[in-house]
């Protein structure tokens, strides 16, 4: 297996030892954060073009890992869960950021050769494997954070070093990993292995950065109850197990048992199922999350759909999704946000509070005085000053209640996994609502998202919060009532703005009169959003 390596960079080394190294971290600029990551990448580019000492090499690996986490940790909100496209300042933050673990993963490269039997790095080859293993591992996620594909061969590297490491015997030694090592702050490489191919196979494009956060989280607890076995020795395994190739440049896919290989290895997740079933159950019992020992990321999310979607991903072995067709549609009209979706849902009227009159504007009144009525120009004038419009957005293909679009260049909105969207598949036809489902960002920048509509045709209401104390005020705001649909057992559900439908809150909606309901399940918990059921 032959591994491609990031191209060297050549750069002046702005220390000379591990002491030299500290001392120059504690001269960076922390009030700057941007400032201090490019001279970070300046030192370590030096670092990795110098001629140190293992061991010292080794150390001051270990001293930068510390402080580009920290900086890391700083940058985050720049992009994460960032609309996109990012901002030119923003996109550069990123690409300082993806530099930064590429040097990372080059550094501990150039200490492998030193941590053979008999060298110097000897007694730390697992500690070396295994930080070249997160590397790799963060490099995918970092892009995965942008939905920005990456490099296929980080995955042969992946493969490659995870090999290396069990027939040298020390994919299980081990080693201090106070970053991401979990409550013990203790890894391996087997570990660190296992939680870089379960994470990718989460298929993170549809995921929302909280989810994200969630998934990460989970895998830091339960890791250790995942074992990854050679294909000919694996014990009874779903119909299709979670299989990796190490000969190919993909992660885990699920593949039927009968189609297993020689040199296939395969994810044993039968403990790391029976951990998730539980927290399942107990869920739907309404059990309280901390007191099922789910980490704190799981208060940002809708956590037994997140923990179900993550089972069947992981423990069920989903079967692959069917392919897409093309579509007889070349593109579709798109709106985003409630205010948007609710005003041209409604025929482009304008919405008002439902329980007070509005004073007619001036040329309202005229219009009345001599037509009788409010005329159609005066109608469409008044929806101009709203400055809403539907963008065409190229079809590439669709799925049943799915379609996959691409973001046109005259876009004026960013876009974001989870945000309410309306679309006109047809220029005559009705809107239908739906969520951002999928989100990629091609090698050639184009940006591609896949919109899963809701059923049923909404109705615009009026809605708010019934308990005061969840309210910022008394006014109605823009809001959808989707049908119930019998025959496909779908009950009928409430689109509110984001935080509004909480469990067990109560919802007030206008339909000629105020009237109160409970919220009994959440549905969806998206971007600017929620999907509830009420009773």
């Amino acid at each position: 297996m032959t591994a491609t390596l990031p191209p060297a960079r050549e750069a002046a080394p702005s220390f000379a030892d591990a002491r030299g190294c500290k001392e120059w971290l504690n001269s960076l600029p922390l009030t700057n954060i941007p400032q201090a990551q490019s001279l970070v990448l300046e030192g370590l580019r030096g670092l990795n073009g110098g001629a140190l000492d293992g061991l010292e090499r080794l150390k001051c690996l270990e001293l930068l890992r510390d402080k580009i986490a920290f900086l890391q940790g700083e940058q985050r909100s720049r992009y994460f869960g960032k609309s996109l496209p990012l901002s030119n300042n923003d996109a550069a933050a990123w690409t300082t950021g993806s530099a930064l673990l590429e040097e990372m993963e080059a550094g501990y490269r150039a200490c492998l050769p030193e941590a053979v039997p008999g060298a110097a790095l000897a007694a730390h080859a697992s500690l070396i494997a295994q930080r070249v293993v997160r590397y790799l591992g963060a490099q995918m996620t970092f892009h995965a954070i942008v939905y920005r594909r990456f490099e296929p061969q980080l995955w042969i590297r992946l493969h490659g070093e995870y090999a290396r490491s069990r027939d040298a015997g020390i994919a299980e030694e081990p080693v201090k990993d106070s970053l991401e090592g979990g409550e013990e702050g203790a890894s391996s490489v087997a570990e660190a292995y296992v939680q870089v191919v379960l994470m990718q196979a989460a298929y993170l494009a549809e995921m929302s950065a909280a989810q994200m956060d969630f998934a990460e989280a989970l895998l830091r607890l339960w890791v250790r109850k995942v074992r990854v076995l050679d294909a000919g020795a694996a014990p009874r395994l779903p119909v299709h197990a979670l299989v990796v190739d190490p000969e190919r440049p993909i992660g885990a896919r699920p593949v039927p048992h009968a189609q297993l290989q020689p040199g296939q290895q395969v994810l044993d997740v039968d403990a790391l199922g029976k951990s998730m079933r539980k927290r399942i159950h107990g869920l739907q019992s309404d059990e309280d999350p901390s007191r099922l020992g789910l980490p704190p990321e799981a208060a940002g999310v809708v956590a037994v759909a997140q923990l179900q979607r993550l089972y069947k991903l992981w423990c069920e072995g989903a079967p692959p999704r069917p392919p897409a067709k093309a579509s007889e549609l070349k593109a579709a009209g798109l709106v985003f946000g409630l205010a948007e979706a609710h005003f041209f849902a409604s025929g482009g009227k304008a919405f008002e509070q439902p329980d007070k009159s509005r004073e007619l504007t001036h040329q309202e009144k005229q219009d009345i005085e001599v037509f009788g009525r409010v005329t159609e120009r005066t109608h469409s004038r008044m929806q101009s000053e709203h400055n809403y419009t539907v963008e065409s957005w190229p079809v590439i293909d669709e799925m049943p209640g799915t379609w996959r679009l691409q973001r046109p260049a005259s876009a004026s909105r960013g876009v974001a996994i989870g945000r309410l969207v309306a679309v006109r598949l047809g220029d005559a036809a009705p809107f239908y609502l739906g969520m951002v489902s999928a989100l990629v960002q091609e090698t050639d920048g184009k940006i591609v998202i896949t919109v899963t509509l809701f059923p049923g045709r909404p109705e615009p209401i009026a809605v708010r919060s019934a308990d005061a104390r969840h309210r910022a005020n008394a006014q109605w705001v823009q809001g959808f009532r989707l049908p119930a649909l019998e025959r496909l057992n779908i009950a009928s559900s409430l689109i509110v703005p984001n935080g509004t439908g909480s469990r067990g809150r109560g919802i007030e909606t206008w339909d000629e009169v105020a009237s109160e309901a409970v919220v009994r399940e959440v549905l969806e918990r998206g971007n600017d959003f929620d999907r509830v059921t009420v009773s």
